[in-house]
């Protein structure tokens, strides 16, 4: 097994294993909003996007004009994320592209980003062992929270709680430097304003966007 993969998969283990606390709450949700375990399980597959698909089954009530938009806006931040992408890996077959660009997701772009920074030449294969670690947790997770769903009661679960608690968790790792905790500061700051003045479809990109300003303006 190339050495890259094993280190990304090693690296993702953790992020793993909150993706998967993501993916059981997804399951009860989902079934909670009507869907069954199957269909359930069918989305985690083909979306690969917890903030998607949370979106979702959130807004199924108010018709698939509000989804669309709030899928569209969640979806707009996979443009700079996927130019930096390809700055750093280089040229590659259209299938190794295609097969990276499915799996884009915030926990493993963040880990391909410090791979680089600590020098890792192979960071398609990296991201790949990452990517699949976390994708095979997070469909795991979702079936295991589809079948259990109808017996679970999201709001007594504390699920609205677990997300925030996750995101720290997620992000403390990250933070090394004054810029770094500058640009998490910022994100949290931009969150709360967004989730009072904006509407749910526009509230994470709209803090990703003012993070990834103050990240650039902390670059120059």
């Amino acid at each position: 097994m190339n050495p890259a993969f094993r280190q990304g998969a090693r690296d993702s283990a953790v992020i793993a294993l909150a993706a998967a606390a993501f993916g059981v709450a997804y399951g009860v949700l989902a079934v909670d909003a009507g869907f069954t375990p199957a269909l359930a399980l069918f989305s985690s597959a083909v979306i690969v996007s917890g903030a998607a698909q949370f979106s979702l089954v959130g807004l199924l009530p108010a018709g698939p004009v509000a989804v669309l938009v709030a899928v569209t806006g969640l979806g707009l931040r996979h443009l700079p994320m996927s130019a930096k992408l390809a700055e750093l890996i280089g040229p590659q077959r259209l299938t190794t592209r295609l097969r990276l660009a499915f799996i884009l997701v915030d926990e493993t772009f963040g880990l391909t980003v410090r791979a680089a920074d600590r020098g890792q030449h192979d960071l398609a294969s990296y991201k790949s062992g990452a990517d699949l670690t976390v994708y095979g947790c997070w469909l795991l997770a979702t079936a295991a929270g589809a079948w259990l769903g109808a017996a679970i009661d999201p709001a007594a679960a504390g699920v609205g709680v677990l997300f925030g608690l996750l995101f720290l968790g997620l992000a403390a790792p990250f933070v090394r430097t004054r810029r770094d905790l500058l640009v998490a500061v910022s994100a949290i700051v931009a969150t709360l304003i967004a989730m009072r003045v904006l509407p749910s479809a526009w509230q994470l990109t709209t803090a990703a966007v003012v993070a990834t300003l103050v990240g650039m303006v902390g670059d120059e």
